[in-house]
């Protein structure tokens, strides 16, 4: 049963985004309080996401999509944690926020950069780097 949901390929409702975007390699930081706790980057066509020394250091609940501190997290797709950050483009507003900035509606790496910053849903935010 696992092996069927880690194939199903998750995604926010109402998003088309490409989860194999055409941006180049991306470093994101994942802060709290300011500290940077976690690394997320894009890069050979994979997503990549570890903890830093200073998340082990503060004892914190782990995030769920990523419960070992120790290891690095490889996917082909944007975990929930990070696509929820994605906004459905239905409303107008956020595609003119795209075209001002002249980012890929179809890109992940670039919806995060545009809108990844903070959400309402966590007290975490991401920077690009």
């Amino acid at each position: 049963m696992k092996k069927i949901f880690s194939k199903l390929n998750w995604k926010v409702e109402g998003m088309d985004y490409n989860d194999k975007p055409s941006s180049p390699d991306a470093v994101f930081h994942l802060k709290y309080n300011n500290e940077v706790i976690g690394i997320l980057t894009y890069t050979d066509d994979l997503w990549h996401f570890n903890y830093t020394d200073t998340f082990k250091s503060l004892q914190l609940s782990p995030l769920s999509n990523f419960p070992d501190l120790d290891k690095t997290y490889s996917s082909e797709s944007l975990w929930p944690f990070f696509a929820s950050r994605i906004p459905s483009l239905n409303q107008s507003f956020y595609t003119k926020k795209l075209n001002k900035v002249n980012a890929n509606k179809n890109d992940s790496v670039d919806l995060l950069k545009v809108f990844g910053k903070r959400t309402i849903t966590n007290p975490y935010h991401l920077d690009f780097i």
